[in-house]
């Protein structure tokens, strides 16, 4: 039996003012403080974290609404949106989904240092520009990472990045996937999910394909992360139908 975790969406609260730093009171409403990680414990065997947006208001930021659930790592000089925006179904519907746009690398986060044998799925839609990048075994402070990268152009394919304080390492380059990655740009959804183990053994899979298996010698745990990455340009794509579960 599967059993849903279910997601309380709280009433959104003013962003603070730049006099006054978040998480201070204003007006009798408390800003919430946004972390790197939120914190939230792994499910449970059995159940599964599942989130397809459509619980919150069109418009509203994630990290803001629901603070105990989400949060964002930013690189320096990076920007990111997170906001529940209405896109269209592969039956042409109305629907919600996270509309993610940024600027420089920018991830919306989940989870906690100590997560690990999870797998992490969901539905993406490319609308303009950039790469899509997940973050796999997290830091709570963002800066050690396994960021897959779904490239185009130049870094057409997928690849597997490993991230240290300000360092990068391409640990698995498939510049020979370029052909699928192009197909992506199609601007129809399609699915993406990750196995993450405690041995430091990663498994990537796009529409079912397996395309990345690595195991990494130094990363085992930490939360995950989805964001979208360009130099200096406004790139956006949609997430949808979330979903985190034990292994």
């Amino acid at each position: 039996m599967r059993v849903n975790v279910p997601v309380q969406v709280p009433p959104p609260a003013s962003p603070p003012q730049p006099s006054q730093p978040a998480g201070q009171a204003q007006g009798g409403v408390t800003a919430p403080v946004i972390k790197v990680l939120p914190g939230n414990p792994l499910p449970p065997a059995g159940s599964a974290f599942v989130d397809d947006f459509s619980s919150y208001p069109t418009g509203a930021v994630l990290p803001m609404v629901a603070p105990d659930r989400y949060g964002v790592y930013k690189a320096p000089n990076g920007t990111l949106s997170p906001a529940v925006a209405e896109t269209f179904t592969p039956q042409g519907g109305l629907d919600k989904a996270l509309r993610l746009e940024a600027a420089n690398t920018a991830m919306l986060t989940t989870g906690a240092p100590d997560w690990t044998d999870y797998r992490v799925s969901f539905r993406f839609k490319y609308e303009t520009g950039g790469t899509l990048d997940v973050g796999l075994f997290v830091h709570g402070s963002g800066d050690r990472m396994l960021i897959v990268r779904l490239g185009w152009g130049y870094t057409g394919g997928v690849h597997l990045i490993k991230v240290a304080g300000d360092q990068r390492f391409t640990l698995v380059s498939r510049r020979e996937l370029k052909p699928l990655t192009e197909a992506l740009k199609d601007q129809n959804w399609h699915d993406f999910a990750a196995e993450a183990r405690s041995d430091g053994t990663v498994r990537v899979m796009v529409d079912q394909q397996t395309v990345i298996e690595w195991k990494d010698p130094d990363y085992r745990a930490g939360g995950i992360g989805i964001g979208i990455n360009r130099l200096g340009d406004r790139i956006i794509w949609h997430i949808d139908d979330l979903k985190v579960e034990r292994l």
